[in-house]
């Protein structure tokens, strides 16, 4: 296969050659441009830190507002201040942008408090619930979002599980504090397929299992909390309540294991018939 070749008629020529010297020109120019100007912004940058010293901007203190589950330690290694440097030498773009990527930051402000101070105002993410898989817990913020880090207790939140069950916490829980007093007794949230969730109440290993339907789970909650608050439904020695089916309820009743120390009564059959 012979290879391509342009060729050009000598009237051409002499253009291509002006616009190959303009783009070479070009390049110059900019690199001078940018390179003179970088030695202006470090020229500047050491002028503004004289001139606080001279005018005694001299950092004294740092407060910082906002700041719960953030380390400190964290913030003061992002800011690499010192007690008595220019306040014009901290870099707080810089530092804003690598506090932004802490895990419990969700927004953050810097300020220059003149003459000696400096504010660090921080908005942090607030946990909803807690995130098992693989063995490892991560908090849940209320905007569905994995918190990365590591937790070692639930310190109160309902514990998920589930593929793709952090993003669909917060509309779970929403629903779910419709009704007060069921919201209190419940433990964990197990995402079950990506459709629909099920409901761990009172204990995590002994406690009820219920059931939602992947369609419209509120008005099944709704319903399970008018059958407790009527019935009693949840006090009674049950396991699991089915709530899919919008016309049928099925309970499932606790199991017994037979004990050498004492008889343990087998709980009424006629329960389940009864519901």
């Amino acid at each position: 296969m012979r290879g391509l070749s342009f060729r050009f008629s000598a009237k051409i020529r002499p253009f291509l050659w002006a616009f190959a010297l303009l783009a070479a020109a070009s390049g110059c120019v900019a690199f001078t441009y940018t390179a003179y100007y970088a030695e202006k912004k470090e020229m500047l940058s050491y002028l503004l830190q004289q001139a606080a010293m001279t005018a005694d901007l001299r950092l004294n203190e740092i407060f910082v507002r906002g700041r719960d589950r953030t380390p400190q330690k964290a913030l003061m290694e992002i800011l690499k201040a010192e007690r008595g440097m220019p306040l014009t030498a901290i870099d707080i773009v810089k530092a804003r942008e690598e506090m932004q990527r802490l895990p419990w930051v969700k927004t953050v402000e810097i300020e220059r408090r003149l003459p000696h101070f400096l504010l660090i105002n921080l908005t942090e993410r607030t946990p909803i619930a807690v995130w098992q898989n693989q063995g490892v817990y991560k908090p849940i913020d209320s905007d569905g979002q994995i918190i990365e880090t590591t937790v070692r207790k639930l310190n109160g939140l309902p514990l998920i599980l589930g593929v793709e069950a952090p993003e669909k916490t917060p509309e779970l829980l929403a629903f779910l504090a419709q009704e007060p007093e069921l919201l209190r007794r419940v433990k964990a949230g197990i995402r079950i397929g990506k459709r629909r969730w099920n409901v761990i109440l009172d204990d995590l290993d002994n406690g009820i299992t219920v059931r939602l339907p992947e369609s419209d789970p509120a008005s099944e909650w709704g319903r399970l909390a008018r059958l407790n608050k009527t019935q009693g439904l949840l006090d009674r020695e049950i396991s699991m309540v089915d709530l899919r089916q919008p016309d049928k309820l099925i309970v499932h009743l606790k199991e017994y294991k037979k004990s050498k120390k004492k008889t343990v009564p087998k709980p009424d059959l006629a329960l389940e018939e009864s519901l």
